[in-house]
């Protein structure tokens, strides 16, 4: 993840742009921490940022871009979800360098746009996780129509149309009372 480090003595008063580029290992460690074995990364994720300095206090400004190929909740076709989030970042001087993790930035816990810095350079790597966390899908839809498999013979609704019969039920949990109607026989005759 070297692609997403900053040295600290390349920001002054003047702003300045950078270029922070994920790799691969980055993505993994998104998947991994959401549990999703089959998202993949269509286009890596970039931070394109303006950095000066206020003083002793860093300023970042810019947005977090890239794509990843994620399956429908619905129907399970692959669907690539563009990513877009706004950066905004003000770091202070760490009043206790000691306490900051290795990477040199701590955010705080209620506001991610403020944080505390420490060392010679920053890793992005965390900042970039948790703005991505926040606009990882939980349920990805091809649409917001999407009709999803039929539960007879699992064609995918919205290419095909199938002849199988589904009945509506009347009561939404008929399926649950059928269930305890046979367990009570069960429990009855003594199996």
């Amino acid at each position: 993840m070297a692609g997403l480090h900053i040295r600290i003595q390349s920001i002054d008063e003047t702003p300045r742009p950078f270029q922070l580029v994920s790799d691969a290992a980055f993505w993994e460690g998104m998947r991994t921490a959401f549990r999703d074995r089959e998202a993949e990364l269509v286009e890596p994720f970039v931070a394109e940022v303006e950095a000066y300095r206020l003083g002793m206090r860093l300023l970042f400004r810019g947005r977090i871009t890239g794509t990843g190929r994620f399956l429908c909740s619905r129907c399970g076709e692959p669907i690539a979800i563009a990513f877009s989030e706004p950066l905004e970042l003000l770091l202070e001087p760490a009043q206790n360098p000691a306490s900051i993790p290795e990477g040199g930035i701590e955010l705080d816990a209620e506001d991610l746009e403020l944080g505390r810095y420490a060392g010679d350079e920053l890793d992005f790597a965390p900042v970039i996780q948790e703005i991505v966390a926040l606009a990882w899908p939980v349920q990805p839809l091809c649409s917001e129509d999407c009709a999803g498999l039929c539960p007879i013979c699992g064609a995918v609704r919205s290419r095909q149309v199938c002849s199988c019969e589904t009945r509506q039920t009347t009561r939404p949990f008929a399926g649950l009372g059928r269930l305890l109607e046979e367990s009570g026989k069960k429990v009855r005759r003594g199996t």
